[in-house]
């Protein structure tokens, strides 16, 4: 064989090597950066969640009382989602606030004085909305993960992403699949 053909098929597969590893670390890169970008939104939900429920909390103490109940459970959920840094615990306190506002959103359906505010009912109806905002969300999230986790995990991605791109914990708890229910608040 000639070895002017030899040099350039060899030219050709290193190029050709170069372009599939550029290619590759970009799309991993384009990924995390969507996963990053994903996760703002979900930050942004649960920020907007909270307020809301912040405003709920005033709104039952003056209808309920202070050093309620329903009231105290549902601040101390708030306060864990706030102080949570890491989105695995951010996730699981925001699963813990949502479990809080369940039980609260039952027992102010059953209560008619309660449901006679029409304040109270508004603002039931927004947080309700901002848990379907912040799923939706979450789902957006969970989707970029997985996509990341495929793209880092997958060859040749797993042997170019190196140390500095490792696959994304999943938020979403296991629990959460295996039992189906109707969200109490889906009612307003």
């Amino acid at each position: 064989m000639d070895p002017i053909v030899v040099i350039l098929l060899v030219g050709l597969a290193i190029i050709a090597l170069v372009m599939v590893y550029t290619r590759t670390y970009l799309n991993i890169i384009a990924e995390d950066n969507r996963c990053v970008d994903a996760w703002k939104v979900v930050e942004k939900d649960m920020v907007r969640r909270g307020d809301l429920v912040l405003s709920l909390e005033a709104t039952m103490a003056e209808r309920v009382g202070r050093g309620s109940d329903a009231i105290e459970p549902i601040s101390a959920a708030r306060v864990a989602v706030e102080a949570a840094e890491k989105p695995e615990e951010k996730a699981a306190a925001s699963d813990a606030l949502t479990e809080e506002l369940r039980a609260m959103f039952a027992m102010a359906e059953r209560s008619t004085v309660l449901m006679t505010n029409p304040d109270l009912v508004q603002l039931l109806t927004d947080i309700a909305d901002a848990e379907n905002c912040l799923a939706r969300s979450r789902e957006s999230y969970e989707k970029c993960v997985r996509g990341y986790n495929s793209r880092v995990t997958s060859f040749p991605g797993n042997k170019i992403s190196g140390y500095r791109y490792r696959p994304r914990k999943s938020l979403t708890a296991k629990a959460r699949h295996e039992r189906e229910h109707e969200l109490p608040w889906a009612r307003f």
